[in-house]
């Protein structure tokens, strides 16, 4: 009986840990998290600065970055600071925090990006800034 116990134990850490890994190697789109067609304004920040999105066109290109991302959860970062800090506001008066360093903070959730978007975004908001 001991011995079936030992092994039904070893199973479970087994699964637990292969689902572990499949939650975390699993590949996450921003549109899976945020509405695209619900986005009425953008606001990006660097630093005490901010570029406002309001027309679709400018929205479009914003979302075109968000879509190329491909992004995998992960634990919490010890990073500190950002790069830009955005702020999606949606027609149902909902709002989406976004964090862009290295890796993405999306409402208080950790992703790790594919590669660095920071450049992308930051040719963006030099392209908008006046």
């Amino acid at each position: 009986m001991k011995k079936k116990l030992s092994w039904l134990c070893i199973v479970v850490v087994v699964v637990l840990c292969i689902s572990f890994l499949v939650w975390r190697n699993r590949v996450v789109r921003v549109a899976d998290i945020i509405d695209y067609d619900m986005i009425t304004k953008v606001e990006l920040w660097l630093n005490d600065d901010c570029v406002t999105l309001t027309e679709n066109r400018d929205i479009k290109e914003f979302t075109d970055i968000l879509g190329s991302m491909k992004l995998k959860k992960k634990l919490r970062s010890e990073s500190d600071g950002f790069v830009f800090s955005i702020v999606i506001y949606q027609k149902n008066s909902n709002k989406n925090q976004l964090t862009l360093f290295q890796d993405i903070i999306i409402d208080g959730k950790y992703y790790e990006c594919d590669r660095d978007y920071c450049d992308d975004m930051l040719k963006l908001y030099d392209s908008f800034q006046k």
